[in-house]
């Protein structure tokens, strides 16, 4: 294992060089805002990386540090945490002060491990004190990728690296099964290097740039609590049926798990079957109605988001994965896009009632914490389509008035996009927003939303949509409840047409929060009123469900 440290003197010291000087300094810490606090702790671990100190003052120090440094990244995470690309001055600051304070805490863990380390590998003898240094490095970059995550951005060249490099020497002395107290991270359970090396690929392959900031807090909670359910191998699982598909990393390379396997010096599978029985139970336990907070998940987290996040996860960790549905080809050119509930509705004929009620922040941000429930099947309901007012095309003049911007077309598939554009143009982008889309400028807009935002490098942002395919129609949309005793106001909606090519429904995309099973719509068109009796949740995002349905009457023609 080597890494390319920086030399050590002694001519340019910290403010503390011993652990008790440390403690001392940290009670004038805990007086400073936390933005201060994070700049002075990065400037004091850069002077103490390029320091002499022997190693284990050097350890005693860094476990000093360790939590004022956790709660100062805490603090700042929040800055970033779920915001739209790009992000703004203040947030991409701190994103990127939180990068390096992790950064130069990583590397003033490498320099305890390369010295003395190095010298006892040879020896085959290493010290648990030698464990406890592995962990700490390997717990660094875990939390590091998960602010990279929630930042929006891939881990950098070299990250995954330098991960299986530190694991590889673990293994290597036979440090990986130690048991590590690690109360900060893990409470009263140790913890293993193995645990979190598992750690970081769980959370990589649970595709977590698609997920919204609360939901992947909670699966990093689970990954954290869970990598100790992994076993290393070196060779494929003998009993391939009874296990559940493992996933297959390679230690020379700079790439996280897969769940294909490939020749390889250095191969290795992380094999997942007691996480498969443990994902398995707790899905059958809350399906029989037990709680969340009994099953260990935790108590801010209820039904039905815990079942289906478990759901998810166990696809993703234990059986494999999935193709996709609809094979994304290579393609290029331009993609207009249009960003927002409020903006896209321009772009179609709306007809019915005038008397629309906006929907405001409050509205939105009440119905977000209304949690979605599971339905049923779903069924077409005949409306009949939009018709533009005379002499003008139904997309005229909703273009012209909507912020239109143009991306740069990556790859498609039948029912998604992938795009970019330049990070300092056009809006900001959140996972979950409602978007429309269209490919040619002569082509109808298709409904969306965005899964996934990333920041590819410094100059551009990358971008993941799914589309809602079918003939779209602007139409109004009253909610009755589910005695029919009340009504919200009339709110802009949109009624989709059944798609032969995707093999999709006929679809509804209504506000947030309108989404319950069973309960009736009241459509407006320029026709007499339909009914429609929602069944089923098919996609949502921050300001929209899309909902399957069965009609409740007929139109007149």
């Amino acid at each position: 294992m080597i890494f390319d440290l920086p030399d050590t003197d002694t001519e340019q010291p910290p403010v503390f060089t011993t652990a008790a000087t440390c403690q001392d300094w940290l009670k004038s810490l805990a007086a400073l805002p936390a933005p201060r606090a994070q700049s002075v702790l990065l400037q004091q671990l850069s002077l103490l990386l390029r320091y002499s100190l022997p190693v284990n003052e050097r350890f005693t120090i860094l476990e000093a540090l360790r939590a004022p440094i956790y709660q100062t990244q805490e603090h700042a995470a929040k800055k970033f945490i779920g915001r739209p690309l790009p992000l703004a001055p203040p947030e991409q600051a701190a994103l990127d002060s939180t990068l390096a304070l992790w950064q130069s805490l990583f590397v003033n863990y490498l320099q305890c491990v390369e010295a003395p380390v190095m010298a006892e590998a040879n020896a085959k003898a290493p010290s648990r004190k030698n464990a406890t240094i592995i962990q700490r490095a390997l717990t660094v970059l875990a939390d590091s990728q998960l602010d990279l995550i929630q930042g929006k951005r891939l881990p950098d060249f070299g990250y995954w690296k330098k991960l299986h490099q530190i694991f590889y020497f673990a293994e290597t002395n036979n440090l990986i099964t130690e048991p590590i107290k690690d109360a900060m991270r893990h409470g009263s359970q140790p913890a293993t290097p193995l645990a979190v090396y598992a750690e970081c690929h769980l959370l990589f392959i649970a595709s977590p740039y698609e997920l919204p900031a609360r939901e992947l807090a909670w699966i990093a909670r689970w990954a954290k609590r869970w990598g100790g359910k992994i076993k290393l191998l070196t060779a494929p699982p003998e009993d391939i049926l009874r296990c559940a598909h493992p996933l297959w990393v390679d230690l020379d390379s700079d790439q996280p798990a897969d769940y294909s396997p490939r020749p390889a010096a250095q191969g290795r599978w992380l094999e997942t079957t007691d996480l498969r029985s443990s994902l398995a139970t707790r899905i059958t336990l809350l399906a029989e109605g037990r709680a969340p907070a009994d099953l260990q998940l935790g108590s801010d987290i209820t039904q039905p988001a815990a079942g289906e996040l478990l759901t998810h996860l166990l696809h993703r960790w234990c059986q494999g994965g999935s193709a996709r549905r609809h094979v994304r080809q290579s393609a290029s050119g331009d993609c207009q896009f249009v960003v927002g509930w409020e903006a896209i509705h321009r772009l179609f004929p709306v007809r019915g009632p005038s008397q629309l009620s906006p929907q405001d922040g409050q509205t939105l941000r009440d119905a977000r914490e209304t949690p979605a429930l599971p339905g049923n099947a779903s069924h077409r309901l005949e409306i009949p389509p939009a018709l533009a007012t005379e002499g003008e095309s139904p997309h005229a003049s909703g273009a012209s008035s909507a912020a239109i911007e143009d991306w740069n077309l990556l790859d498609r598939s039948a029912s998604g996009l992938r795009i970019s554009r330049p990070i300092k143009e056009g809006a900001r982008i959140a996972v979950g927003t409602l978007i429309a889309a269209r490919i040619a400028p002569d082509a109808t807009f298709t409904l969306g939303c965005v899964r996934w935002t990333l920041r590819q490098d410094a100059d551009s942002l990358a971008v993941g949509i799914q589309l809602f395919p079918g003939k779209t129609a602007a139409i109004t949309a009253l909610a009755l409840s589910l005695d029919q005793s009340e009504r919200t106001p009339c709110r802009f909606a949109y009624w989709i047409e059944a798609d032969a090519t995707t093999e999709a429904p006929a679809r509804l995309v209504l506000p947030m929060g309108s989404f319950q099973i069973g309960r009736l719509i009241e459509l407006s068109t320029n026709a007499p009123t339909a009914k429609a009796r929602l069944t089923r949740l098919l996609a949502h995002g921050s300001e929209f469900e899309c909902c399957a349905f069965t009609a409740e009457n007929n139109l007149a023609s």
